[in-house]
C-alpha cells in the first residue's frame, strides 16, 4: 500500500509538471498524511534529458545510481534526502546534476541488489555491482542483454531465492537517438 500511495503521487506531481524537489514534497506529504510517520518509502526521483543528456535526480533513502562511461562504474553521489513519508527535514532536498556523455550507461536499483546474501552472508556488494557492470560493457554486451544477465548473477549469488526487493532499470543514453524508441505513425 505505501507504494502504491508514492505512485500515485508521483503521478500526480508529474501531470502538475512539478520540478524533482516539488515532486519529493508532494510525495513525501501523501505517505505521510496516509501513515503519519508510521512507514515510508525509499525511491530516487530522477529526470533525464533525452535531448541534452542531462541527467538530475533525488536520493530519498536509495542507493546512488551507478554511472557506467567509457567502460568504468561510478556511484553518482548526492546529499541523500530521508526517505519519503518521515518529514524530518524542513530543508529542500539536495538535487544531483550530472551531463551525460553519448553511450553512457545508467543503473538504478534498489539495494536488495547490493544486500543480496550468499548462505554464509556474504552481501553482493555495491563494489561487486560495479565490476559486473564494468565486465558486461568490457565484453560489449547491449543494455538488455546486461540486464538480463544481472538479474541472472543476483539470483544465483542467493542460490535462486531472493531475500528482499531487487529492482534495476538500466538506461543507455545516445544522443538523438531518443526517436528510435518511437514508433513511427502513418499518416
Amino acid at each position: 500500500m505505501t507504494s502504491s500511495v508514492a505512485v500515485s503521487a508521483y503521478r500526480n506531481a508529474r501531470r502538475r509538471s512539478l520540478d524533482l524537489a516539488g515532486t519529493y514534497a508532494t510525495v513525501d506529504a501523501a505517505v505521510a498524511a496516509e501513515y503519519a510517520g508510521a512507514r515510508y518509502a525509499t525511491a530516487v526521483l530522477a529526470r533525464l534529458d533525452v535531448a541534452t543528456g542531462v541527467l538530475t535526480w533525488i536520493s530519498a533513502g536509495h542507493p546512488p545510481p551507478l554511472l557506467l562511461r567509457h567502460g568504468r562504474a561510478k556511484a553518482l553521489e548526492t546529499t541523500m534526502s530521508t526517505p519519503l513519508g518521515l518529514q524530518l527535514s524542513t530543508d529542500p532536498p539536495t538535487v544531483g546534476t550530472e551531463q551525460l556523455q553519448p553511450g553512457d550507461r545508467l543503473l538504478l536499483y534498489t539495494d536488495g541488489l547490493t544486500e543480496a546474501r550468499t548462505a554464509e552472508g556474504e552481501f553482493f556488494t555495491t563494489e561487486r555491482l560495479a565490476e559486473f557492470l564494468e565486465r558486461q560493457s568490457a565484453a560489449g554486451l547491449p543494455t538488455p542483454e546486461t540486464l538480463r544477465r544481472l538479474r541472472h548473477a543476483v539470483l544465483e549469488y542467493q542460490a535462486g531465492a531472493l531475500q528482499d526487493d531487487a529492482t534495476a532499470l538500466l538506461v543507455e543514453w545516445h544522443r538523438g537517438t531518443e526517436r528510435d524508441l518511437v514508433p513511427e505513425t502513418i499518416l
